[in-house]
């Protein structure tokens, strides 16, 4: 018997980055127009199909990656399973040989996934799409907040790093599109989105009529053409923070969220320069202080890699040493492991593994003190905070300020997209607590 449109159900996990999360959301756009509709990932709700959004930037994300796959077929045995993203760039013939996995999407092949499934699934594409269903991203499932893809691609080929790679040579979604995209999220009542992209900081479009030399002029024509309440930035590198950026951050005030996400990856120019990052400390440090003096109260945040090989002591407390600075508010600490494909893999002098679990260790610890000391700052505050979806499970209810902060609400409060505001009374090592303000 053929599959109804109102039985087909697809549930979506999504492994990784923001730029992921935005994919997945526009591969079940995609579907939209033959029937189905989204439902939980847990093992408690069936699904006709299931897509799994992958990533590849450690061994431990592949690990992740292909443990949820076959614990996805081990509990729906009937489900048709696509496996997509990262880790299929990087090693298909391992994804393919999954029990379980029904069809492979490389990332060039995301835009066209619903053409591909007709074909290769055509049990579940069995009525003609509806040409009235739009398949704009209007809607991030059991999510409050919103991310918009303008970018793609990476030419910075960091000796560490596989994802130019998997994701290939930098490209950009044009302005007119971006606005677009914007504008129909602020009408479905998102109030903030995230730009997101492997490198965002290269952002230009100099052929649509609205032209944007770089991400700062992207960002103006965005803050001027939408009603868009608060624009937040993902991850960005520090080198192309430039002076415009930062002019255009001081000049929009709150519409532009206070948190920034600068990788640093080392706080030893010499092993920047093995790593083959653009800049050297000196410049890292000039760039961070120029936007942390811009706003006040302005959180950033590094990715840190330790044992890089041939990292000594020396450079390691050099990284130590610029995390203390209180330039930063947190870490993401990654311990360094070979990766087939990149360069650092020929490096000599590779760094033992007890060396750096205890670097980690210590970087980890570094970045617990710091936020909470971030946490402590906003005592007294009033801050804007746009509640999740969903609570843990436990009956809480978490929200996230503009400076990218946890906050805990009140248990009765609205889990809709709107903004609240928040007056900070007490903090924990963890979280912000305080009352609604009217």
């Amino acid at each position: 018997m053929k599959t109804t449109v109102s039985e087909k159900k697809v549930a979506c996990h999504t492994f990784g980055c923001r730029l992921n999360q935005y994919e997945t959301e526009k591969m079940a756009a995609s579907l939209r127009p033959f029937g189905f509709v989204r439902t939980s990932d847990n093992k408690d709700e069936a699904a006709d199909l299931y897509l799994i959004n992958t990533c590849t930037v450690t061994h431990r994300a592949d690990r992740d990656c292909r443990s949820y796959i076959r614990r996805v077929a081990r509990h729906n045995p009937e489900a048709r399973i696509v496996v997509a993203g990262c880790f299929v760039d990087y090693d298909p013939d391992t994804v393919k040989a999954i029990d379980g996995v029904d069809v492979v999407i490389l990332n060039s092949e995301k835009e066209s996934l619903s053409d591909i499934l007709r074909v290769k699934l055509p049990e579940l594409f069995d009525t003609e799409p509806d040409k009235n269903c739009s398949t704009l991203v209007s809607d991030f499932f059991e999510r409050n907040r919103a991310w918009l893809k303008i970018s793609d691609g990476c030419n910075q080929w960091c000796s560490f790093c596989i994802i130019p790679t998997v994701r290939g040579r930098l490209k950009h979604k044009p302005v007119r599109e971006i606005i677009q995209e914007i504008n129909n999220l602020v009408e479905n009542g998102y109030k903030e989105v995230v730009l997101t992209g492997v490198n965002i900081g290269y952002y230009k479009d100099e052929e649509s009529e609205f032209a944007a030399k770089n991400l700062a002029a992207l960002c103006r024509h965005i803050l001027k053409q939408t009603n868009l309440h608060r624009l937040r930035l993902s991850s960005i590198e520090s080198q192309t923070l430039g002076p415009d950026l930062v002019e255009l951050y001081r000049e929009y005030g709150r519409r532009i969220c206070r948190h920034w996400h600068l990788p640093l990856q080392s706080g030893s120019s010499r092993i920047l320069k093995l790593m083959q990052r653009p800049y050297d400390r000196e410049a890292y440090i000039q760039r961070a202080e120029q936007i942390k003096a811009v706003q006040p109260n302005t959180i950033i945040g590094a990715d840190v890699i330790v044992g890089f090989p041939g990292e000594t002591d020396e450079d390691f407390n050099l990284t130590k040493k610029l995390a203390e600075s209180g330039l930063l508010d947190y870490l993401h600490v990654f311990s360094y492991s070979d990766r087939a494909g990149t360069k650092a893999t020929a490096i000599n002098d590779k760094v033992e593994s007890k060396v750096i679990r205890k670097r980690n260790i210590e970087l980890s610890e570094i970045s617990k003190r710091l936020k909470h000391d971030s946490l402590k700052r906003q005592l007294g505050q009033v801050l804007e905070v746009i509640p999740q979806h969903k609570s843990n499970g436990n009956g809480l209810l978490w929200g996230i300020t503009d400076n990218f902060l946890k906050a805990k609400l009140p248990a009765d409060t609205s889990r809709n997209k709107s903004i609240l505001s928040l007056k900070v009374t007490s903090s924990t090592s963890e979280y912000l607590e305080g009352t609604i303000q009217s």
